[in-house]
């Protein structure tokens, strides 16, 4: 089986709250005229990320208000200085940040955060070939 295009979707409570999140971010928007939608394209390969307002379609498919993450997302930085600096955009854009940031016992630097919904990300500095 041949897959076209993958992309993720996510349920939100205030959908103008996780755009102006993503906007804050420095995400580019991928725009529709779905009401409901905030589309944001993430990385050079403009993954796609939809995050849909609850009470619309995607009820049928992830319940609103779930407890834990459906999945980590992971936007790899260019150096330590990169993934410092979106830390600061992050906490000023309203994300929290979660766990130990910095080094880890693995050698990898970076954060982990959360959007205003709970979704969860990681920024790291990766070393070439990951």
């Amino acid at each position: 089986m041949k897959t076209k295009k993958i992309w993720a979707n996510f349920s939100v409570k205030d959908v103008e709250r996780t755009s102006r999140f993503y906007h804050q971010l420095g995400f580019t928007e991928n725009k529709s005229a779905h009401p409901g939608l905030a589309s944001f394209f993430f990385g050079d390969n403009r993954f796609v990320i939809h995050f849909f307002q609850q009470g619309s379609q995607i009820d049928a498919y992830l319940p609103p208000g779930a407890t834990s993450p459906e999945v980590i997302f992971t936007l790899a930085a260019s150096s330590r200085e990169e993934a410092d600096q979106w830390k600061e955009k992050v906490q000023a854009a309203g994300g929290t940040i979660y766990g130990n940031d910095g080094q880890d016992t693995s050698g990898y630097y970076g954060f982990m955060f959360a959007d205003p919904d709970g979704h969860r990300f990681n920024v790291l500095v990766m070393e070439e070939g990951m």
